[in-house]
């Protein structure tokens, strides 16, 4: 299928898709999709296209839900500038981390990124005055467009259609990227950072460019995450989500855009059909990574571009 006659119908498709059914649930299930999509996206931008691992992802979106839950409980910014300054303040916080740990290649990045999520996850079940512990906070208000009570968004079908145009603007964004110098930077610097740098460009910075962006987006997910379920706990940086969102990502297909939203569709999948296992479906998560690392490294998003690449040589052979 032709992309550009593809995409348009893909997405006039998910638009659709609420209508079909009246079930509020499924709904639901839709507007996680798309969350875990957005988060899924801006991992993506630092697993996939600077080639870095990140174990503090889930910090930033912490960040974004508390951010918003805040300036909602104590100012009433439950709108646009609430989400504004969600994304500006987990920007600050990716700023500092990456000009830190972004000097550092190789598994002790990934570490640092790890006890900064820790750092973060232990000051807010701590922090009691801020962020009321482990109680969390409660009664967000729903997300309007200036405050609380203007034109407020009401049910799961409006949050899935701001977080499908979220995801699509986010992922239009990352397919200019990497059609523009800056994102061929960003590849270069991923396969080969050495002959990047000797070759003029700034990898450092390059690098933490992506980060930045990166985890201002995971911030804005957080701050909708906050505003459609009105309640964010600490829970929301903990290691469960730092795995989701890793698997979303290889799996569905680092370096890709379609493999992350693919990612994410797999794993609320499988979480709900394996919601009566308990905790035992995080074994299968991660039989479920392995496997795809070992047999599918271009994730599951490749099996189409070789199911492609096989009808195209068919086609020429036949010819």
């Amino acid at each position: 299928m032709n992309m550009k006659i593809g995409l348009p119908i893909i997405i006039a498709g998910a638009i659709a898709l609420p209508f079909t059914t009246g079930n509020t649930y499924f709904h639901h299930l839709m507007v996680l999709w798309m969350l875990f999509s957005l988060l899924a996206l801006s991992l993506n931008v630092i697993i996939g296209y600077i080639g870095e691992l990140s174990f503090g992802h889930a910090a930033f979106f912490g960040i974004g839900a508390y951010t918003a839950a805040i300036l909602g409980m104590h100012f009433g910014l439950a709108g646009i500038p609430g989400l504004i300054l969600a994304a500006v303040v987990a920007g600050i916080f990716g700023f500092l981390i990456g000009y830190v740990s972004l000097r550092i290649v190789g598994p002790q990045f990934a570490i640092l990124t790890l006890g900064f999520g820790s750092i973060i996850y232990t000051v807010t079940n701590y922090w009691v005055d801020l962020t009321r512990g482990p109680m969390g906070i409660s009664n967000i208000q729903p997300l309007g467009l200036w405050g609380e009570g203007h034109l407020a968004l009401e049910g799961a079908r409006g949050y899935y259609f701001l977080t499908l145009a979220l995801v699509v603007a986010f992922g239009y964004a990352c397919h200019a990227l990497m059609n523009s110098r800056t994102g061929r930077a960003f590849i270069a610097t991923r396969e080969n950072a050495p002959l990047a740098a000797s070759l003029g460009i700034d990898v450092f910075r390059i690098k933490l460019l992506g980060f930045v962006v990166a985890t201002s987006v995971a911030g804005v997910g957080g701050a909708v995450y906050a505003h459609y379920l009105t309640v964010v706990t600490p829970d929301v940086m903990s290691m469960q989500y730092v795995a989701a969102l890793i698997i979303m990502v290889i799996v569905g297909g680092r370096g890709t855009i379609a493999g992350p939203i693919i990612g994410a569709l797999i794993y609320v999948g499988l979480l709900e059909v394996l919601r009566a296992l308990g905790p035992a479906r995080l074994v299968i998560f991660a039989v479920l990574l392995t496997t795809s690392v070992i047999f599918l490294p271009g994730g599951v998003i490749s099996l189409w571009d070789r199911f492609v690449g096989r009808r195209t040589n068919t086609k020429e052979v036949t010819e």
